[in-house]
């Protein structure tokens, strides 16, 4: 299964204020960290949209500690469904349902995210 995304770019993310997001993480990257953590993130977002959304992200990477990509987060809430509903190998479904558990709004209610010690992007493949 391939996913793409789109070469449009999602609108402006609106944060509903009844929902805790993500803490600022802290900025202590080098000029050259960052620069790869922002290419990381690029890679996977259409090239014609990478002189547009890089600043974003460095923006998010400045400001939260981490990049987000928050105009690609689904909209609505996202529910957990049983490992059988998702598509793909039972790893892959394993993976998929641990994601929406990560970005559940009632989860995140229930068990708020614990801070994790500072970790430096690297090149993955």
């Amino acid at each position: 299964m391939t996913v793409k995304l789109s070469s449009e770019i999602p609108p402006d993310p609106l944060f509903d204020p009844k929902y805790r997001r993500a803490p600022d993480r802290g900025f202590s990257l080098s000029q050259q960290e960052t620069v790869l953590a922002v290419k990381n993130a690029l890679r996977y977002i259409p090239e014609d949209l990478h002189a547009r959304l890089a600043p974003e992200f460095l923006n998010e990477l400045m400001t939260r500690g981490r990049i987000y990509g928050y105009r690609y987060r689904p909209a609505g809430a996202i529910m957990v469904k049983p490992v059988n509903e998702y598509k793909g190998i039972l790893e892959a479904r394993a993976i998929q349902l641990m994601m929406d558990n990560n970005v559940s709004y009632e989860i995140a209610r229930a068990h708020p995210m614990h801070s994790f010690p500072d970790r430096k992007p690297r090149m993955l493949g």
